[in-house]
């Protein structure tokens, strides 16, 4: 079943972008501290802004540009950010399989969260856009 994705914990200082280059809507975003927004590109690193949003200054305080969002009011769901060969951290979860803490198996081989309930991270999603 496909959902909403949603970037977890190991996206943290790693930023990879890899997941913005696949992604079909760029419903991916970073946010960039001295404008105070969160923008979008089409390729990573290419400068081009597609789109931007007015960051939540509540929600975004809590990881800034550590940490790539989703928008999930624009994300279509169509899996490619979560494919295995896509994030090379495996940060990126399907709304619906994002780790709860109750799985004894990480999330990725060299996860340092082990057990780490990362729901938090599909209510930040949403909550992080303030526009």
């Amino acid at each position: 079943m496909s959902g909403l994705a949603i970037i977890t914990e190991a996206c943290i200082d790693v930023k990879d972008r890899a997941c913005v280059d696949v992604c079909p809507v760029q419903c991916i975003y970073e946010f960039d501290p001295n404008k105070n927004m969160l923008f979008s590109e089409a390729e990573a690193g290419s400068g081009v802004t597609e789109n931007t949003h007015t960051a939540n200054a509540d929600a975004i305080g809590i990881f800034g540009d550590s940490l790539l969002y989703v928008n999930t009011d624009e994300c279509t769901s169509c899996t490619a950010c979560y494919e295995p060969d896509v994030c090379p951290v495996g940060a990126i979860y399907s709304e619906e399989v994002v780790p709860d803490g109750t799985s004894a198996k990480p999330y990725n081989s060299t996860d340092p969260n082990k057990n780490h309930d990362h729901t938090f991270f599909i209510q930040l999603s949403r909550d992080v856009f303030a526009d």
